[in-house]
């Protein structure tokens, strides 16, 4: 065999292993480190338009960690590195500073098609955008690394960490943080996904380098912009209802971006209906929808699929969420009698 076609054969292996989707590697045995498992419940009715706290997903690399659960004694946050004025604010600091409100949905990183590891929640607090300002980062300074109190970390572009919406929350739904969803402190950011939400924050450093984060490490994306997500909650795979009229429904998130249109296939994506869509609680928050129409006795399918207001269109290839979150559209079966 020639060098040039040893060369050859050696790039055609290398791109078929790039090619290849999660499974497969697993197959091979070419297994990423993900150790991603979200904790979350599935509604029993309706998914209600705010998520219950106690009832809301929950991911995290070690549990709450000892410092938070023994009340976080002396807990202050602390802005510094490449700014101007580095500046330590304890709760009653946070308390007397203007408050923010904003109805945010977030959703994990590991979330699989149709799951459920993403919730809706009305969040208090003050803003990220103002508390940066007075910090004034340095020209040099194009990165915000972001501490927490269990040693997780991540990096996230000052332009984002200015987002209009972004927020040191210390509420949610009208209550103080509970332990496992950040107490005291925790940060919102629209647009990402919740590896970037770091929770039991201690520390905000600007610098001129990104420290690359927790999970981005294990070969996670370093971006978790959050991917266009449908799913349909009614009916539920294999359920068994009458003929007749039902309204299809479910809800649809693009993070930031908002949703513009959902579409229904009931013959395998052949054809797609338009469903009707409720005003979303805010900018930030999912998306209810739905759509009447007769089903006739036998064996049926329905899939969904979303657009964003940028004129994003859900993919329908499904993709695991390792490593940049999930892709591919929810589907279901169900019979009529």
């Amino acid at each position: 065999m020639t060098r040039a076609r040893f060369l050859q054969m050696l790039a055609g292996w290398i791109l078929l292993l790039l090619a290849l989707p999660l499974r497969a590697l697993a197959f091979l045995k070419i297994t990423p480190v993900t150790d991603m498992a979200p904790r979350f419940t599935v509604p029993k009715g309706a998914t209600p338009p705010i998520t219950p706290t106690p009832r809301f997903y929950v991911e995290d690399i070690s549990g709450v960690p000892d410092f938070i659960k023994a009340g976080a004694p002396g807990w202050v946050l602390k802005i510094h590195g490449e700014v101007e004025t580095p500046l330590t604010l304890d709760l009653q600091a946070i308390a007397v500073r203007p408050q923010v409100r904003e109805t945010i949905t977030l959703s994990c990183i590991g979330n699989p098609v149709g799951g459920y590891a993403l919730g809706n929640a009305k969040w208090q607090g003050i803003s990220l955008r103002e508390v940066l300002q007075q910090a004034d980062p340095k020209n040099s300074a194009e990165w915000m690394i972001v501490r927490a109190a269990d040693g997780y970390h991540e990096s996230i572009p000052i332009k984002q960490a200015r987002h209009r919406a972004g927020m040191l929350a210390t509420h949610m739904n009208g209550q103080p943080l509970t332990k496992d969803h950040g107490y005291p402190l925790r940060l919102l950011i629209p647009g990402l996904y919740g590896i970037k939400q770091v929770k039991w924050i201690q520390e905000l450093e600007l610098a001129s380098e990104r420290l690359p984060g927790y999970w981005n490490k294990k070969g996670w994306t370093r971006d978790a912009r959050v991917q266009i997500f449908s799913r349909i909650d009614w009916p539920r795979q294999g359920d068994t209802m009458r003929r007749g009229y039902h309204k299809i429904r479910g809800i649809a998130f693009a993070g930031d971006r908002g949703i513009i249109r959902v579409q229904v296939s009931l013959d395998e994506g052949k054809t797609w209906e338009l469903a009707r869509l409720q005003s979303p609680m805010s900018e930030y928050s999912w998306v209810f929808w739905s759509l009447r129409v007769p089903l006739d006795r036998g064996h049926h399918s329905v899939m969904v699929r979303a657009g964003d207001l940028y004129s994003g269109i859900q993919r329908g290839y499904k993709r695991d969420p390792f490593p940049a979150g999930v892709t591919g559209w929810h589907r279901i079966e169900f019979e009529v009698y």
